[in-house]
């Protein structure tokens, strides 16, 4: 045998060739492959942060979108009614219903109505506070017309001139409806003025099922003079 230098060293292995690498799945592909179980572990575990960004972001759009349809209405009354203690549900069909038919408003002219409770003076709590605060804003944004109340809350707020002199702003046609049920109560200066009307036994009271002996003042610096004085000719000349 001849001995060669080929033969003198052992013979280099081959390398094996290297293994073709998967193919890299796609994550619908990934989530075919898992149980539904597992599907949502996944989902949780990789997209949270992702899928509350979307839900933040749904919520500004939502948001932004309601915030400029709303824009689109404007108040054609606003009535907030205090103290009705009424053992019956308050029903402000008549006004936001009635009233709006009566004045043939449009479909974006809102009627709006509130009801609160509020205690004065020394019994006064935190949350009647809150809502005189309430209040306050809306009448010093002029948004807030009419309040119907007990005989509390209109001479609380005849004490701050906080109502119209309707004897004196009144037309002589709605003065003549009113005249025999005019409210007086002190002024800011003690001097006793025709502030409120008392709208008990009207069928717009009955309907809304106001308690004992309703009155409504018209605030003193309302800007939608027309319809609060509507308001007054559709509860006693409908």
């Amino acid at each position: 045998m001849k001995i060669t230098e080929e033969s003198m060293n052992p013979q280099k292995e081959q390398p094996k060739p290297e293994p073709e690498p998967k193919p890299k799945l796609t994550e619908l592909q990934k989530l075919k492959a898992m149980s539904w179980k597992d599907r949502v572990w996944y989902i949780w575990t990789y997209y949270k942060v992702h899928m509350a960004l979307a839900a933040a972001a749904l919520l500004v759009i939502q948001v932004v979108a309601t915030s400029i349809y709303q824009s689109t209405f404007q108040t054609a009354l606003f009535c907030m009614i205090v103290n009705n203690y009424s053992e019956e549900e308050l029903d402000f069909s008549p006004l936001e219903e009635g009233f709006a038919a009566y004045q043939n408003l449009g479909k974006k002219d809102r009627v709006n109505a509130e009801t609160a409770y509020i205690t004065y003076g020394d019994n006064a709590s935190e949350l009647s506070y809150a809502t005189l605060a309430k209040i306050s804003a809306l009448v010093f944004s002029q948004d807030l017309d009419v309040m119907i109340g007990d005989s509390a809350t209109i001479e609380h707020f005849s004490a701050l001139d906080g109502y119209l002199d309707l004897e004196k702003e009144l037309s002589p046609e709605l003065l003549s409806l009113v005249q025999d049920r005019l409210y007086y109560a002190a002024g800011e200066n003690g001097e006793e003025k025709a502030f409120a009307i008392d709208i008990s036994g009207t069928d717009f009271a009955r309907d809304m099922r106001l308690g004992e002996k309703p009155l409504l003042g018209i605030l003193i610096n309302t800007v939608r003079r027309d319809n609060t004085d509507a308001l007054i000719r559709y509860i006693f000349a409908p």
